[in-house]
């Protein structure tokens, strides 16, 4: 597309001339021949100081804040208008308005996102239906998979995804739309034919201050949705029911989508699905009550965004989940080993009680578990109660620490532990050495214990002192654990 056709209404041209945009980015690294640079001010750094590295990697032009100065040979232009706002306009004409061609199914909330989005895509997929996704695990579209780098990227990416997906013959997306992403634009001037909200626990109050401020920026996706499909049994998901209306999901309260007569085995779980369209026998291998919550989320947006249930549900026997969400570990040991993404208060509790559903009688629970770094420190001795409340063995390290203390990050959680359970050396474990820290927790389990590993999940790195260091919780079992079986 030529800049001018690209830019009208959004920027104004002041230098050089209308040349070609093959793709643009907000990330000099990124830039390839003949993309448009849009350097945004950030939070650390000013896209500005990284124009002579996006030109001597091939950028056809450069987009930049009012006010910043551009060498007259460079074609450039200056943003008219929020610019986050602007470059998600820019990306979504660039890439041809891909929302309008597929079922864009977005889902939003503080817990589920992943796995419900997974899900949506196994159970279409799983019925011969192309399904794209945007999400922390994994970006696709058709059969081509990339490992993403956030939760919902930067709207340049988010509209090249959408647009990989029409290519690739893609009827739906599935996309996790993050509280930042809402409030940074990166989903900005898309429109889902149905959003999903799972649920809303204390996260990410560093960010937004409050839990209702918290709230308000997930509440923000309603407006770009065609329906909206909320959790009937979340406090916060029926505040907005009472509110406003919309679809209603749940297992224990009525709604318009229903799990009822639950049956949680150990290598399954069935329900029936109760809609005003009829009533569904549902079975899939995902393992407890939360995986309900999300199978249940995902079948009713799909069945909302316009796919026939009667080809959904029978997917549900084959889908598996979302990597790092409640994974088995088997290298062969006589002892329960499962590594989860849980990292808030709320998902912790509910971690633990399917983890004590699950142990043999006279089992152990072990959990292993740590605290984000430069992340909510508020959270820090909720999730440590959460877990003293469940488990019988804790073995406390580290997360992320990114930049901050290790200790301090341990140090913060503490005033969550009794204080008789901080003393008991049988009992409390402390260690923030990760690695470290899992196989002690190995090498303590018996036959018939359960160690959870919280907090990590599909995550392959470690950030320490704000460098990432190659690790992952399932690696770290194998390698402890001689392997694979």
């Amino acid at each position: 597309m030529k800049l001018d056709a690209l830019i009208e209404g959004f920027a104004t041209r002041r230098s050089g001339p209308d040349v070609e945009v093959a793709d643009l980015t907000s990330d000099s690294r990124e830039v390839g021949p003949g993309w448009a640079f849009l350097a945004l001010k950030g939070e650390k750094a000013d896209g500005a100081a990284f124009i002579p590295q996006a030109m001597a990697q091939g950028a056809s032009a450069v987009i930049v804040e009012p006010g910043t100065a551009t060498p007259e040979w460079i074609p450039a232009c200056t943003f008219t208008g929020d610019p986050r706002l602007r470059m998600g306009e820019l990306a979504r004409r660039l890439h041809g308005a891909p929302d309008e061609h597929l079922a864009l199914i977005g889902v939003t909330g503080t817990n589920g996102k992943t796995t419900t989005t997974t899900l949506i895509r196994q159970l279409l997929r799983g019925a011969g239906i192309g399904c794209g996704l945007v999400g922390t695990v994994l970006n696709a579209a058709g059969d081509l998979e990339e490992e993403a780098v956030r939760t919902t990227p930067e709207s340049p990416t988010f509209y090249r995804w959408l647009h990989r997906s029409v290519e690739a013959g893609d009827r739906a997306s599935a996309v996790e739309v993050s509280s930042h992403a809402l409030c940074l634009g990166r989903v900005h001037g898309a429109r889902f034919r149905v959003g999903v909200f799972t649920n809303l626990t204390q996260d990410h109050l560093d960010y937004h201050g409050t839990l209702e401020a918290y709230f308000e920026a997930k509440h923000q996706l309603v407006a770009q949705c065609d329906r909206f499909l909320v959790n009937a049994d979340d406090p916060w998901g029926r505040g907005l029911l009472e509110r406003e209306g919309h679809v209603s999901y749940a297992v224990d309260r009525p709604a318009c989508y229903r799990a009822h007569g639950l049956d949680l085995g150990p290598t399954g779980t069935r329900f029936t699905l109760h809609s005003a369209q009829g009533s569904w026998a549902v079975q899939s291998p995902l393992l407890g009550r939360f995986n309900v919550y999300n199978l249940l989320a995902a079948l009713a947006a799909c069945a909302e965004a316009g796919f026939d249930l009667d080809h959904l549900v029978p997917a549900a026997r084959m889908v598996s989940g979302a990597p790092g969400r409640l994974e088995r570990v088997d290298c062969g040991q006589p002892f329960g080993v499962m590594v989860d993404y849980a990292h808030t208060p709320d998902a912790l509790e509910k971690l633990l009680a399917e983890g004590r559903r699950l142990l043999p009688p006279g089992g152990r629970l072990h959990v292993l578990f740590g605290c984000g770094g430069d992340r909510d420190r508020a959270k820090r001795p909720l999730m440590a109660a959460a877990v003293a409340a469940g488990a019988d063995v804790l073995w406390h390290t580290s997360d992320n620490p990114r930049t901050e203390d290790p200790e301090r990050i341990l140090d913060d959680a503490i005033p969550g532990l009794p204080e008789d359970l901080r003393t008991d050396a049988a009992r409390y474990h402390r260690n923030a050495d990760r690695r470290e820290s899992v196989r002690q927790a190995l090498a303590d389990c018996r036959p018939g214990d359960l160690l959870l590993l919280a907090g990590k999940g599909h995550e392959p790195y470690q950030e320490i002192h704000g460098v990432k260091h190659p690790y992952s919780d399932r690696a770290a079992v194998e390698v402890a654990l001689g392997g694979p079986k």
